[in-house]
Protein backbone atom coordinates (compact mmCIF):
# COMPACT_ATOMS: atom_id res chain seq x y z
CA UNK A 1 0.00 0.00 0.00
CA UNK A 2 1.33 3.43 -0.89
CA UNK A 3 1.71 5.75 2.05
CA UNK A 4 2.60 9.25 3.18
CA UNK A 5 4.98 10.58 5.81
CA UNK A 6 4.12 13.53 8.01
CA UNK A 7 6.48 13.37 10.99
CA UNK A 8 9.32 11.31 12.43
CA UNK A 9 8.36 8.20 14.35
CA UNK A 10 8.97 8.46 18.07
CA UNK A 11 11.08 5.28 18.16
CA UNK A 12 13.58 6.38 15.51
CA UNK A 13 16.36 8.99 15.59
CA UNK A 14 15.76 12.31 13.90
CA UNK A 15 15.90 11.80 10.17
CA UNK A 16 15.55 13.86 7.04
CA UNK A 17 15.77 13.84 3.26
CA UNK A 18 18.97 14.57 1.36
CA UNK A 19 19.12 17.91 -0.46
CA UNK A 20 22.13 18.96 -2.52
CA UNK A 21 23.53 21.84 -4.56
CA UNK A 22 26.73 22.22 -6.56
CA UNK A 23 28.67 19.93 -8.88
CA UNK A 24 27.67 16.37 -9.83
CA UNK A 25 30.22 15.47 -12.53
CA UNK A 26 32.28 13.54 -10.01
CA UNK A 27 35.29 12.40 -12.10
CA UNK A 28 35.88 15.90 -13.47
CA UNK A 29 35.11 18.26 -10.59
CA UNK A 30 37.99 20.63 -9.96
CA UNK A 31 39.99 19.38 -12.92
CA UNK A 32 40.97 21.12 -16.13
CA UNK A 33 40.35 18.12 -18.37
CA UNK A 34 37.19 17.87 -20.45
CA UNK A 35 34.14 16.30 -18.96
CA UNK A 36 33.46 12.68 -19.81
CA UNK A 37 29.83 13.33 -20.76
CA UNK A 38 29.21 17.07 -21.33
CA UNK A 39 25.85 18.15 -20.00
CA UNK A 40 24.91 14.78 -18.57
CA UNK A 41 25.91 15.63 -15.01
CA UNK A 42 25.12 19.33 -14.49
CA UNK A 43 25.94 21.76 -11.74
CA UNK A 44 22.92 22.32 -9.50
CA UNK A 45 22.74 26.04 -8.84
CA UNK A 46 19.43 25.56 -6.99
CA UNK A 47 18.86 23.11 -4.09
CA UNK A 48 17.50 19.77 -5.29
CA UNK A 49 16.19 16.72 -3.51
CA UNK A 50 18.30 13.65 -4.21
CA UNK A 51 15.75 11.50 -6.05
CA UNK A 52 17.51 8.16 -5.48
CA UNK A 53 17.22 8.58 -1.68
CA UNK A 54 13.82 10.26 -1.76
CA UNK A 55 12.21 7.48 0.30
CA UNK A 56 15.25 6.80 2.50
CA UNK A 57 15.18 8.20 6.01
CA UNK A 58 18.70 9.55 6.52
CA UNK A 59 20.01 10.31 10.01
CA UNK A 60 23.48 11.60 9.08
CA UNK A 61 25.47 12.57 6.01
CA UNK A 62 29.24 12.74 5.78
CA UNK A 63 31.72 14.36 3.40
CA UNK A 64 34.59 16.82 3.79
CA UNK A 65 36.08 19.97 2.34
CA UNK A 66 38.55 17.87 0.36
CA UNK A 67 36.17 15.12 -0.83
CA UNK A 68 34.04 14.66 -3.91
CA UNK A 69 32.26 11.64 -2.48
CA UNK A 70 29.73 11.28 0.32
CA UNK A 71 28.19 8.77 2.72
CA UNK A 72 24.60 8.87 3.98
CA UNK A 73 23.53 6.65 6.90
CA UNK A 74 19.85 5.72 7.17
CA UNK A 75 17.66 4.73 10.12
CA UNK A 76 18.47 1.06 9.55
CA UNK A 77 22.17 1.77 9.96
CA UNK A 78 22.97 1.14 6.30
CA UNK A 79 25.44 3.29 4.36
CA UNK A 80 24.69 4.79 0.94
CA UNK A 81 27.80 5.93 -0.96
CA UNK A 82 28.25 7.93 -4.15
CA UNK A 83 30.64 10.36 -5.85
CA UNK A 84 34.20 10.12 -7.11
CA UNK A 85 35.39 6.57 -6.57
CA UNK A 86 38.91 6.49 -8.01
CA UNK A 87 41.58 4.71 -5.95
CA UNK A 88 38.79 2.52 -4.54
CA UNK A 89 37.61 5.46 -2.41
CA UNK A 90 34.15 3.85 -2.16
CA UNK A 91 35.38 0.30 -1.79
CA UNK A 92 35.21 -0.73 -5.44
CA UNK A 93 38.28 -1.12 -7.67
CA UNK A 94 38.40 0.01 -11.30
CA UNK A 95 35.58 2.46 -10.63
CA UNK A 96 35.82 6.15 -11.49
CA UNK A 97 32.45 7.19 -10.07
CA UNK A 98 29.27 5.94 -8.48
CA UNK A 99 26.56 8.27 -9.70
CA UNK A 100 24.10 9.81 -7.30
CA UNK A 101 21.12 8.34 -9.16
CA UNK A 102 22.12 4.88 -7.88
CA UNK A 103 24.19 5.04 -4.67
CA UNK A 104 26.08 1.98 -3.46
CA UNK A 105 24.26 0.50 -0.46
CA UNK A 106 26.37 -1.30 2.13
CA UNK A 107 25.19 -3.07 5.26
CA UNK A 108 27.57 -3.92 8.12
CA UNK A 109 26.74 -7.60 7.65
CA UNK A 110 28.13 -7.34 4.12
CA UNK A 111 31.52 -6.52 5.62
CA UNK A 112 31.48 -9.38 8.10
CA UNK A 113 29.72 -7.76 11.06
CA UNK A 114 27.13 -9.66 13.08
CA UNK A 115 23.44 -9.42 12.38
CA UNK A 116 21.90 -6.32 13.95
CA UNK A 117 25.04 -4.18 13.81
CA UNK A 118 24.52 -0.72 12.30
CA UNK A 119 26.72 1.96 10.85
CA UNK A 120 26.72 4.98 13.18
CA UNK A 121 29.32 7.33 11.69
CA UNK A 122 31.53 7.85 8.63
CA UNK A 123 34.31 10.06 7.33
CA UNK A 124 35.72 10.85 3.90
CA UNK A 125 39.26 11.82 3.02
CA UNK A 126 40.51 12.99 -0.32
CA UNK A 127 40.45 9.45 -1.73
CA UNK A 128 39.51 7.17 1.16
CA UNK A 129 36.51 6.44 3.38
CA UNK A 130 35.94 5.21 6.93
CA UNK A 131 32.74 3.53 8.17
CA UNK A 132 32.11 3.19 11.93
CA UNK A 133 29.77 0.46 13.17
CA UNK A 134 27.71 0.21 16.35
CA UNK A 135 29.84 -2.68 17.64
CA UNK A 136 32.79 -0.27 17.89
CA UNK A 137 34.64 -1.28 14.75
CA UNK A 138 35.89 0.88 11.89
CA UNK A 139 36.14 -0.21 8.26
CA UNK A 140 38.22 1.55 5.60
CA UNK A 141 38.74 1.58 1.84
CA UNK A 142 40.52 3.73 -0.70
CA UNK A 143 43.95 5.23 -1.22
CA UNK A 144 46.42 3.81 1.27
CA UNK A 145 49.85 4.93 0.05
CA UNK A 146 50.53 6.50 3.47
CA UNK A 147 48.68 3.93 5.54
CA UNK A 148 45.68 6.25 5.94
CA UNK A 149 43.33 3.26 5.76
CA UNK A 150 45.03 1.64 8.76
CA UNK A 151 46.57 -1.20 6.75
CA UNK A 152 50.05 -1.93 5.43
CA UNK A 153 50.92 0.77 2.86
CA UNK A 154 49.73 -0.15 -0.62
CA UNK A 155 48.21 1.77 -3.51
CA UNK A 156 44.64 1.17 -2.39
CA UNK A 157 42.44 -0.93 -0.12
CA UNK A 158 39.37 -2.63 -1.60
CA UNK A 159 36.80 -3.70 -0.57
CA UNK A 160 36.25 -2.24 2.90
CA UNK A 161 38.48 -3.89 5.50
CA UNK A 162 38.42 -3.94 9.29
CA UNK A 163 41.03 -1.82 11.09
CA UNK A 164 42.67 -3.43 14.09
CA UNK A 165 43.71 -1.00 16.80
CA UNK A 166 44.68 -1.06 20.47
CA UNK A 167 41.12 -0.20 21.42
CA UNK A 168 40.25 -3.85 20.72
CA UNK A 169 42.63 -4.95 23.49
CA UNK A 170 40.86 -2.83 26.12
CA UNK A 171 37.28 -3.53 25.02
CA UNK A 172 36.99 0.09 23.96
CA UNK A 173 34.92 0.94 20.89
CA UNK A 174 35.22 3.44 18.06
CA UNK A 175 32.31 5.94 17.85
CA UNK A 176 33.54 8.65 15.44
CA UNK A 177 36.00 9.16 12.60
CA UNK A 178 37.51 12.02 10.64
CA UNK A 179 39.87 12.11 7.69
CA UNK A 180 42.26 14.48 5.97
CA UNK A 181 44.17 14.17 2.74
CA UNK A 182 46.49 11.32 3.75
CA UNK A 183 45.62 10.63 7.40
CA UNK A 184 42.70 9.49 9.55
CA UNK A 185 41.54 9.88 13.15
CA UNK A 186 39.15 7.74 15.19
CA UNK A 187 37.54 8.53 18.55
CA UNK A 188 36.60 5.86 21.06
CA UNK A 189 33.80 5.73 23.63
CA UNK A 190 36.30 6.29 26.43
CA UNK A 191 37.39 9.58 24.85
CA UNK A 192 40.70 8.46 23.35
CA UNK A 193 41.90 9.53 19.89
CA UNK A 194 43.96 7.36 17.54
CA UNK A 195 45.64 8.51 14.33
CA UNK A 196 47.15 6.77 11.32
CA UNK A 197 48.56 7.80 7.95
CA UNK A 198 51.08 10.51 7.03
CA UNK A 199 52.78 12.51 9.75
CA UNK A 200 54.18 15.11 7.36
CA UNK A 201 52.67 18.16 9.07
CA UNK A 202 52.22 16.67 12.54
CA UNK A 203 48.74 15.37 11.67
CA UNK A 204 49.26 12.24 13.79
CA UNK A 205 49.78 14.22 16.99
CA UNK A 206 52.63 11.93 18.07
CA UNK A 207 55.26 14.64 18.46
CA UNK A 208 57.22 14.06 15.28
CA UNK A 209 57.00 14.18 11.50
CA UNK A 210 59.84 11.78 10.84
CA UNK A 211 61.24 14.02 8.12
CA UNK A 212 64.55 12.84 6.75
CA UNK A 213 66.61 13.36 3.61
CA UNK A 214 67.10 10.33 1.37
CA UNK A 215 68.74 12.02 -1.61
CA UNK A 216 69.81 15.51 -2.48
CA UNK A 217 66.80 17.80 -2.27
CA UNK A 218 64.36 14.99 -1.49
CA UNK A 219 62.70 14.48 1.88
CA UNK A 220 60.30 11.81 3.10
CA UNK A 221 58.14 11.63 6.24
CA UNK A 222 56.90 9.02 8.66
CA UNK A 223 53.82 7.05 7.83
CA UNK A 224 51.99 4.99 10.43
CA UNK A 225 49.48 2.37 9.34
CA UNK A 226 48.98 1.01 12.86
CA UNK A 227 46.70 3.41 14.78
CA UNK A 228 48.68 5.46 17.28
CA UNK A 229 47.27 7.01 20.44
CA UNK A 230 47.44 10.79 20.04
CA UNK A 231 49.68 12.30 22.71
CA UNK A 232 48.75 14.99 25.19
CA UNK A 233 45.13 13.93 25.65
CA UNK A 234 45.50 11.32 28.40
CA UNK A 235 43.78 13.42 31.08
CA UNK A 236 40.91 14.51 28.83
CA UNK A 237 37.78 12.85 27.53
CA UNK A 238 37.43 13.85 23.90
CA UNK A 239 33.84 14.00 22.61
CA UNK A 240 34.32 15.21 19.02
CA UNK A 241 37.01 15.16 16.34
CA UNK A 242 37.23 17.08 13.05
CA UNK A 243 39.87 17.21 10.34
CA UNK A 244 40.81 19.58 7.56
CA UNK A 245 43.13 18.78 4.71
CA UNK A 246 46.25 18.62 6.91
CA UNK A 247 45.15 19.51 10.44
CA UNK A 248 42.70 18.44 13.12
CA UNK A 249 40.65 19.81 16.01
CA UNK A 250 39.42 17.88 19.04
CA UNK A 251 36.82 18.94 21.59
CA UNK A 252 36.82 17.62 25.15
CA UNK A 253 33.92 17.11 27.53
CA UNK A 254 34.55 20.43 29.29
CA UNK A 255 34.42 22.48 26.10
CA UNK A 256 38.15 22.96 25.58
CA UNK A 257 39.51 22.83 22.02
CA UNK A 258 42.89 21.39 21.08
CA UNK A 259 44.50 21.56 17.64
CA UNK A 260 47.43 19.93 15.86
CA UNK A 261 48.90 19.51 12.40
CA UNK A 262 49.60 22.05 9.66
CA UNK A 263 49.46 25.68 10.82
CA UNK A 264 49.79 27.33 7.40
CA UNK A 265 47.66 30.50 7.11
CA UNK A 266 47.24 30.32 10.92
CA UNK A 267 44.45 27.76 10.46
CA UNK A 268 45.01 26.44 13.98
CA UNK A 269 44.07 29.80 15.48
CA UNK A 270 47.21 30.00 17.64
CA UNK A 271 48.58 33.24 16.18
CA UNK A 272 51.45 31.74 14.17
CA UNK A 273 52.22 29.38 11.30
CA UNK A 274 54.35 26.86 13.18
CA UNK A 275 53.08 23.31 12.70
CA UNK A 276 51.89 21.71 15.93
CA UNK A 277 53.06 18.12 16.51
CA UNK A 278 51.22 17.48 19.80
CA UNK A 279 47.68 18.77 20.49
CA UNK A 280 47.76 22.30 21.84
CA UNK A 281 45.05 24.15 23.73
CA UNK A 282 43.33 27.02 21.90
CA UNK A 283 43.30 30.05 24.24
CA UNK A 284 40.08 31.49 22.79
CA UNK A 285 38.03 28.67 24.35
CA UNK A 286 39.97 27.95 27.52
CA UNK A 287 38.46 30.59 29.82
CA UNK A 288 36.93 29.95 33.21
CA UNK A 289 33.41 30.74 32.02
CA UNK A 290 31.91 27.54 30.63
CA UNK A 291 29.45 29.49 28.48
CA UNK A 292 32.37 30.80 26.41
CA UNK A 293 33.80 27.38 25.69
CA UNK A 294 33.15 25.30 22.59
CA UNK A 295 30.19 23.14 21.63
CA UNK A 296 31.35 21.88 18.21
CA UNK A 297 34.45 22.03 15.97
CA UNK A 298 34.89 21.93 12.17
CA UNK A 299 37.87 21.67 9.83
CA UNK A 300 38.28 23.14 6.35
CA UNK A 301 41.04 23.21 3.73
CA UNK A 302 42.91 26.16 5.28
CA UNK A 303 40.59 27.23 8.08
CA UNK A 304 38.99 26.03 11.29
CA UNK A 305 35.61 26.87 12.79
CA UNK A 306 34.08 26.55 16.25
CA UNK A 307 30.53 27.01 17.55
CA UNK A 308 30.68 28.06 21.19
CA UNK A 309 28.15 27.12 23.85
CA UNK A 310 26.28 30.35 23.22
CA UNK A 311 25.79 29.54 19.53
CA UNK A 312 28.43 32.00 18.25
CA UNK A 313 30.36 31.08 15.09
CA UNK A 314 34.15 31.54 15.24
CA UNK A 315 36.76 31.29 12.45
CA UNK A 316 40.54 31.16 12.07
CA UNK A 317 42.83 30.85 9.07
CA UNK A 318 42.34 31.53 5.37
CA UNK A 319 38.81 31.30 4.02
CA UNK A 320 38.75 33.89 1.22
CA UNK A 321 40.62 34.54 -2.02
CA UNK A 322 41.12 38.27 -1.40
CA UNK A 323 40.70 40.79 1.38
CA UNK A 324 40.30 40.11 5.09
CA UNK A 325 40.54 36.37 5.66
CA UNK A 326 42.66 35.73 2.55
CA UNK A 327 46.20 34.38 2.22
CA UNK A 328 47.60 37.87 2.75
CA UNK A 329 45.33 38.64 5.70
CA UNK A 330 44.44 35.37 7.44
CA UNK A 331 42.65 35.40 10.77
CA UNK A 332 45.59 34.49 12.97
CA UNK A 333 43.43 33.70 16.00
CA UNK A 334 39.79 32.69 16.36
CA UNK A 335 37.37 35.57 15.82
CA UNK A 336 33.61 35.43 15.85
CA UNK A 337 31.91 36.29 12.58
CA UNK A 338 30.28 39.62 13.31
CA UNK A 339 27.74 39.45 10.47
CA UNK A 340 25.97 36.50 12.11
CA UNK A 341 26.63 37.38 15.74
CA UNK A 342 22.88 37.60 16.39
CA UNK A 343 22.34 34.09 15.06
CA UNK A 344 22.30 31.10 17.42
CA UNK A 345 24.14 28.45 15.43
CA UNK A 346 23.39 24.76 15.93
CA UNK A 347 25.33 23.26 13.02
CA UNK A 348 28.01 24.41 10.58
CA UNK A 349 30.46 23.19 7.99
CA UNK A 350 33.44 24.23 5.89
CA UNK A 351 33.52 23.18 2.24
CA UNK A 352 36.15 23.50 -0.46
CA UNK A 353 35.42 27.21 -0.90
CA UNK A 354 32.20 27.68 1.07
CA UNK A 355 31.31 28.24 4.72
CA UNK A 356 27.92 27.36 6.22
CA UNK A 357 26.00 27.98 9.43
CA UNK A 358 22.57 26.68 10.41
CA UNK A 359 20.60 27.99 13.37
CA UNK A 360 17.94 30.36 14.65
CA UNK A 361 17.64 34.10 14.15
CA UNK A 362 14.87 36.01 15.95
CA UNK A 363 13.11 32.73 16.61
CA UNK A 364 13.15 31.65 12.96
CA UNK A 365 15.34 29.01 11.34
CA UNK A 366 18.07 30.37 9.06
CA UNK A 367 20.79 28.97 6.85
CA UNK A 368 23.62 31.30 5.85
CA UNK A 369 26.61 30.73 3.60
CA UNK A 370 29.42 32.55 1.90
CA UNK A 371 32.48 31.79 -0.20
CA UNK A 372 34.45 33.05 -3.17
CA UNK A 373 34.91 31.13 -6.42
CA UNK A 374 31.96 28.83 -5.71
CA UNK A 375 31.70 28.30 -9.45
CA UNK A 376 29.84 24.99 -9.25
CA UNK A 377 26.79 26.63 -7.68
CA UNK A 378 27.48 25.29 -4.19
CA UNK A 379 25.71 28.23 -2.54
CA UNK A 380 22.47 27.14 -4.21
CA UNK A 381 21.13 30.65 -4.74
CA UNK A 382 19.76 29.93 -8.21
CA UNK A 383 20.71 30.98 -11.73
CA UNK A 384 19.63 34.59 -11.20
CA UNK A 385 21.90 35.17 -8.18
CA UNK A 386 25.69 35.37 -7.86
CA UNK A 387 27.49 32.08 -7.40
CA UNK A 388 29.86 33.62 -4.87
CA UNK A 389 29.41 35.71 -1.73
CA UNK A 390 32.11 37.48 0.26
CA UNK A 391 29.93 37.91 3.37
CA UNK A 392 27.50 35.63 5.19
CA UNK A 393 24.32 35.60 3.13
CA UNK A 394 20.93 34.08 4.04
CA UNK A 395 20.20 31.44 1.43
CA UNK A 396 16.65 32.31 0.42
CA UNK A 397 16.18 29.11 -1.57
CA UNK A 398 16.45 27.19 1.72
CA UNK A 399 14.26 29.52 3.77
CA UNK A 400 11.22 27.23 3.74
CA UNK A 401 13.16 24.09 4.67
CA UNK A 402 13.64 22.60 8.13
CA UNK A 403 17.39 21.99 7.83
CA UNK A 404 19.13 20.42 10.80
CA UNK A 405 22.45 19.34 9.28
CA UNK A 406 24.77 20.70 6.58
CA UNK A 407 27.71 18.81 5.07
CA UNK A 408 29.79 20.84 2.60
CA UNK A 409 32.12 18.94 0.28
CA UNK A 410 34.84 20.09 -2.07
CA UNK A 411 32.41 21.14 -4.84
CA UNK A 412 29.00 19.98 -3.59
CA UNK A 413 26.98 20.78 -0.47
CA UNK A 414 24.51 18.41 1.21
CA UNK A 415 21.72 19.12 3.66
CA UNK A 416 19.40 17.02 5.77
CA UNK A 417 15.92 18.52 5.91
CA UNK A 418 12.92 17.24 7.83
CA UNK A 419 9.80 16.66 5.70
CA UNK A 420 7.57 19.71 5.28
CA UNK A 421 5.70 21.51 2.51
CA UNK A 422 8.78 23.49 1.53
CA UNK A 423 10.75 20.28 1.00
CA UNK A 424 8.09 18.81 -1.28
CA UNK A 425 8.20 21.97 -3.41
CA UNK A 426 11.87 21.47 -4.30
CA UNK A 427 12.82 19.99 -7.67
CA UNK A 428 14.39 16.55 -7.57
CA UNK A 429 17.66 15.49 -9.17
CA UNK A 430 18.11 13.89 -11.61
CA UNK A 431 15.15 15.02 -13.68
CA UNK A 432 12.67 12.42 -14.92
CA UNK A 433 13.20 12.40 -18.66
CA UNK A 434 9.72 11.24 -19.72
CA UNK A 435 7.12 11.76 -16.98
CA UNK A 436 3.92 9.73 -17.45
CA UNK A 437 0.94 11.59 -18.86
CA UNK A 438 -1.78 9.32 -17.43
CA UNK A 439 -2.51 7.12 -14.44
CA UNK A 440 -0.14 4.15 -14.40
CA UNK A 441 -2.98 1.83 -13.36
CA UNK A 442 -5.81 2.67 -15.77
CA UNK A 443 -3.90 4.79 -18.32
CA UNK A 444 -6.94 7.04 -18.68
CA UNK A 445 -8.35 10.42 -17.69
CA UNK A 446 -11.14 10.59 -15.12
CA UNK A 447 -11.77 14.31 -15.05
CA UNK A 448 -11.31 16.92 -12.36
CA UNK A 449 -13.20 14.86 -9.79
CA UNK A 450 -10.42 12.29 -9.72
CA UNK A 451 -7.24 14.07 -10.79
CA UNK A 452 -4.14 11.88 -10.40
CA UNK A 453 -1.85 11.87 -7.40
CA UNK A 454 1.89 12.11 -8.16
CA UNK A 455 4.52 9.98 -6.43
CA UNK A 456 7.16 12.36 -5.09
CA UNK A 457 10.02 10.08 -6.11
CA UNK A 458 9.26 8.58 -9.54
CA UNK A 459 6.59 11.18 -10.50
CA UNK A 460 4.26 8.36 -11.53
CA UNK A 461 0.54 9.32 -11.62
CA UNK A 462 -2.19 7.40 -9.81
CA UNK A 463 -5.91 8.09 -9.50
CA UNK A 464 -7.06 7.98 -5.91
CA UNK A 465 -9.70 5.46 -6.95
CA UNK A 466 -7.10 3.25 -8.64
CA UNK A 467 -5.02 2.76 -5.49
CA UNK A 468 -5.37 -0.37 -3.40
CA UNK A 469 -7.09 0.42 -1.14
CA UNK A 470 -8.57 3.54 -2.76
CA UNK A 471 -8.09 6.93 -1.10
CA UNK A 472 -10.90 9.43 -0.63
CA UNK A 473 -8.63 12.48 -0.40
CA UNK A 474 -5.04 13.51 -1.05
CA UNK A 475 -2.91 12.53 1.96
CA UNK A 476 -1.01 15.09 4.00
CA UNK A 477 2.75 15.26 3.80
CA UNK A 478 4.92 13.19 1.46
CA UNK A 479 3.36 10.47 -0.68
CA UNK A 480 5.13 7.64 -2.49
CA UNK A 481 3.91 4.75 -4.58
CA UNK A 482 4.38 1.13 -3.47
CA UNK A 483 7.22 0.55 -5.93
CA UNK A 484 9.26 3.49 -4.62
CA UNK A 485 8.56 2.56 -1.02
CA UNK A 486 9.98 -0.89 -1.71
CA UNK A 487 13.26 0.79 -2.66
CA UNK A 488 13.56 2.01 0.93
CA UNK A 489 13.26 -1.54 2.25
CA UNK A 490 16.28 -2.85 4.18
CA UNK A 491 16.48 -5.75 1.71
CA UNK A 492 16.54 -3.63 -1.44
CA UNK A 493 19.74 -3.88 -3.53
CA UNK A 494 22.01 -5.69 -1.05
CA UNK A 495 25.66 -4.81 -1.40
CA UNK A 496 27.16 -8.25 -2.22
CA UNK A 497 25.58 -8.30 -5.69
CA UNK A 498 26.87 -4.81 -6.35
CA UNK A 499 30.40 -5.87 -5.45
CA UNK A 500 30.06 -8.82 -7.81
CA UNK A 501 28.91 -6.53 -10.60
CA UNK A 502 31.92 -4.30 -10.03
CA UNK A 503 34.16 -7.25 -10.82
CA UNK A 504 32.46 -7.93 -14.14
CA UNK A 505 29.25 -9.89 -13.61
CA UNK A 506 26.56 -7.64 -14.94
CA UNK A 507 28.44 -5.27 -17.18
CA UNK A 508 30.63 -5.45 -20.23
CA UNK A 509 34.08 -6.70 -19.19
CA UNK A 510 36.78 -4.09 -19.10
CA UNK A 511 39.01 -3.93 -22.18
CA UNK A 512 42.72 -3.43 -21.86
CA UNK A 513 44.04 -0.20 -23.22
CA UNK A 514 44.94 3.34 -22.40
CA UNK A 515 42.57 6.23 -22.29
CA UNK A 516 40.17 8.16 -20.15
CA UNK A 517 37.37 6.56 -18.09
CA UNK A 518 34.70 4.86 -20.11
CA UNK A 519 31.16 3.86 -19.21
CA UNK A 520 29.97 0.30 -19.29
CA UNK A 521 26.42 -0.99 -19.15
CA UNK A 522 25.39 -1.49 -15.55
CA UNK A 523 21.80 -0.58 -14.87
CA UNK A 524 21.76 -1.56 -11.19
CA UNK A 525 24.84 -0.04 -9.62
CA UNK A 526 25.12 3.12 -11.76
CA UNK A 527 28.90 3.03 -11.79
CA UNK A 528 31.52 4.30 -14.18
CA UNK A 529 34.46 1.95 -14.61
CA UNK A 530 38.03 2.89 -15.42
CA UNK A 531 39.55 1.32 -18.53
CA UNK A 532 42.43 -0.94 -17.67
CA UNK A 533 46.00 -0.54 -18.78
CA UNK A 534 47.78 2.61 -17.69
CA UNK A 535 48.90 2.75 -14.10
CA UNK A 536 47.80 -0.73 -13.00
CA UNK A 537 49.36 -1.35 -9.57
CA UNK A 538 51.00 -4.56 -8.45
CA UNK A 539 48.96 -7.02 -6.39
CA UNK A 540 45.74 -5.04 -6.66
CA UNK A 541 42.26 -5.72 -7.95
CA UNK A 542 42.46 -3.18 -10.72
CA UNK A 543 44.02 -0.04 -12.12
CA UNK A 544 44.74 3.13 -10.24
CA UNK A 545 45.18 6.76 -11.16
CA UNK A 546 48.49 7.68 -12.71
CA UNK A 547 51.03 9.14 -10.32
CA UNK A 548 49.84 7.27 -7.22
CA UNK A 549 52.80 5.84 -5.24
CA UNK A 550 53.02 2.06 -5.15
CA UNK A 551 53.74 0.01 -2.06
CA UNK A 552 57.32 0.43 -0.87
CA UNK A 553 57.99 3.50 -2.97
CA UNK A 554 59.62 6.45 -1.21
CA UNK A 555 57.25 9.37 -1.18
CA UNK A 556 58.25 12.96 -1.75
CA UNK A 557 56.79 15.82 0.22
CA UNK A 558 53.14 15.79 -0.74
CA UNK A 559 51.86 18.88 -2.54
CA UNK A 560 50.01 21.38 -0.39
CA UNK A 561 46.75 21.08 -2.29
CA UNK A 562 45.09 23.68 -0.12
CA UNK A 563 47.50 26.39 -1.24
CA UNK A 564 45.89 26.51 -4.65
CA UNK A 565 43.15 29.03 -5.23
CA UNK A 566 40.21 26.66 -5.30
CA UNK A 567 37.89 27.27 -8.16
CA UNK A 568 40.43 28.44 -10.72
CA UNK A 569 40.36 25.12 -12.55
CA UNK A 570 36.67 24.48 -12.46
CA UNK A 571 34.25 24.38 -15.34
CA UNK A 572 31.20 26.59 -15.12
CA UNK A 573 28.06 24.70 -16.00
CA UNK A 574 24.40 25.60 -15.79
CA UNK A 575 21.56 23.31 -14.83
CA UNK A 576 18.05 23.39 -16.21
CA UNK A 577 15.37 21.92 -13.98
CA UNK A 578 11.66 21.37 -14.00
CA UNK A 579 9.21 19.74 -11.62
CA UNK A 580 5.86 18.14 -12.14
CA UNK A 581 3.44 19.00 -9.39
CA UNK A 582 1.03 16.42 -8.09
CA UNK A 583 -2.64 16.87 -8.84
CA UNK A 584 -5.30 18.08 -6.44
Amino acid sequence: MASSSVANESNTPKWGRVVLSGGTDWPKLGRKSDRVSPGEHPDLTYPHLLRSLRTVKVVSIHTSSHSDHAVAIDIHGFAHLWGRASNSALGLPTTAAIWEDGPLKIRPIDLGAEQGVKFVHAATGRSHTLLVSSDGNVWTAGSNSSGQCGHDPCPEVSPFKLVEGDWLKTNDSVIQASAGNTFSLVLTASGKVYAFGSGEKGQLGNGRTGEHIITSGRAVFDTENIPLLVKGLADRKIVQIASGLQHSLVLDSEGYVLVFGCAGYCRLGLGDQKDVLIPKLVPAFSGEREAQRAAAVFGGPTASAVIDRGGMFWLAGKWKISGDGSAGQPWTTFRYVHDISAMECSNAGLGGVTLWAVGMNDGKPMTVAWGQNAVNGELGQGDDKPKSATKPTPIETLAELDIFRVAPGAHTVYFLAAPNDGLSDLPAHPEVQTPPAHCLVCNAEKGADDSPLECEKCEGLYHLSCLNPPLSEIPLGEWFCDRCLSHASPDYLPAPSVFQEAHGAGGEPAKRGRGRPRKYADHTSHMMYMSEGAGTPMNSGGPMELGTPIAGEKRDRSPDYDDDDAGSDYDVRAATTSKRRRGD
